[in-house]
């Protein structure tokens, strides 16, 4: 008769001391992993936007026509209530020069599955626009302004800028303060904010 060794495996109290530990790992990582998904989402929608806008103004100079970008709530007209940059935006040559985006001349679109974003534009006396012009010079005709980017944590320090500067170049923005309070600055130096709700 064989004498049999000691049988391999995990006692239950061994099981579950090593779910308890897991737990514990997972109540602590998560919330973490939960903030690098939304610092993502926010980064992956600045970049977006950044890449529209230069290519917006890119196109200006290339096509020697003015590019409009708005708001827009359908991929193909613009809204107007300068509270619809979180549905999506759109560029358009406006070779007709209405100030409309006819089929023809939408260069790009994005719409935004933007449950918890908000995107916000402003210019530099911080009244709200719904779009902004490129010139054939590829300048912002003026309509200089401020792209603030919030999510559902409502929290300025977690803010994502971007400034449309007179030249039609599109800057990161940056906290100006001095001592510096982890909030980003608009064009006018004051610090931005997000909605409440």
């Amino acid at each position: 008769m064989k004498i049999l060794g000691r049988v391999g495996g995990f006692s239950l109290i061994e099981l579950m001391v090593v779910m308890a530990l897991m737990a514990v790992v997972l109540g602590i990582g998560a919330p973490a992993f939960v903030n690098t998904i939304k610092n993502n989402r926010q980064l992956t929608e600045v970049y977006a936007l950044r890449a529209t806008l230069s290519t917006a103004r890119s196109e200006a100079l290339s096509q020697r026509m003015p590019v409009i970008v708005c708001e827009s709530t359908d991929a193909s007209n613009c809204a107007t209530d300068t509270n619809s940059w979180s549905s999506g935006y759109l560029a358009f040559a406006d070779a007709d020069a209405d100030g409309v985006p006819d089929p023809n001349e939408i260069l790009l679109s994005r719409q935004l599955d933007a449950a918890g974003l908000e995107i916000s534009f402003f210019d530099a006396a911080g009244s709200a626009r719904s779009s902004t012009q490129f010139s054939v010079r590829g300048d912002s005709r003026g309509q200089t302004g401020t792209f603030v980017l919030c999510d559902d944590r409502r929290d300025a320090t977690q803010a994502r800028v971007l400034h449309l500067v007179p030249s039609g170049e599109v800057r990161a923005a940056k906290d100006t303060d001095d001592p510096a309070d982890e909030i980003l600055n608009d064009l006018g130096g004051n610090n931005v904010a997000c909605p409440e709700s």
